[in-house]
């Protein structure tokens, strides 16, 4: 299945960047997300809850980040197993400042397995969209309340880091 689509972002290119590299924000706008933690270098672990038609189950995976630029691209790896089906993907993100806007573009391909592929590809193509339509939209509201970027050398960026660690600390092994 191929996932591609172009999103305008109502925030700057690094606080766009600064939302996507963050797993305990991007674990509050993913549709069924049940946890998202770090387990590596730009590798991360995550439960995910979804359905598909009939089709619902819970998924465990990994997501690695791969070819990082920042602030403008990296590339993701996925793997995913559940008892109802598997899926793999990789896919590249790009951010681009147009007008004090971000300009995110997306392609992505995942292949899908089991009693989950089974439902059939218009059911899994248009419950995708819908996925991604939500998570954009919560990301959305989401950035909206994070405060904008410290230039490196004011003060405030240790605080941020400390609020940042202090968050990741407790956070883990909640449920988001």
């Amino acid at each position: 299945m191929k996932l591609n689509g172009t999103r305008t972002i109502p925030a700057s290119q690094q606080k766009v960047w600064n939302f996507l590299t963050d797993p305990n924000q991007l674990a509050k706008c993913m549709p069924g997300c049940e946890s998202l933690t770090e387990s590596g270098e730009n590798e991360y672990s995550g439960e995910i809850k979804v359905g598909v038609a009939a089709v619902k189950g819970v998924y465990n995976g990994t997501v690695k980040m791969e070819e990082i630029q920042p602030p403008s691209h990296y590339k993701l790896s996925l793997d995913g197993k559940g008892k109802q089906g598997f899926l793999k993907g990789t896919g590249t993100v790009d951010l681009a400042e147009q007008n004090g806007q971000t300009i995110l573009t997306y392609h992505g391909d995942v292949q899908i397995g089991g009693l989950l592929a089974s439902v059939g590809q218009r059911l899994v193509d248009g419950a995708a969209k819908m996925l991604i339509g939500q998570f954009f939209r919560a990301m959305e509201t989401e950035i909206q309340t994070l405060p904008d970027e410290v230039k490196s050398g004011e003060r405030g960026g240790l605080w941020r880091t400390f609020v940042r660690w202090l968050s990741r600390l407790f956070g883990k092994g909640s449920t988001a």
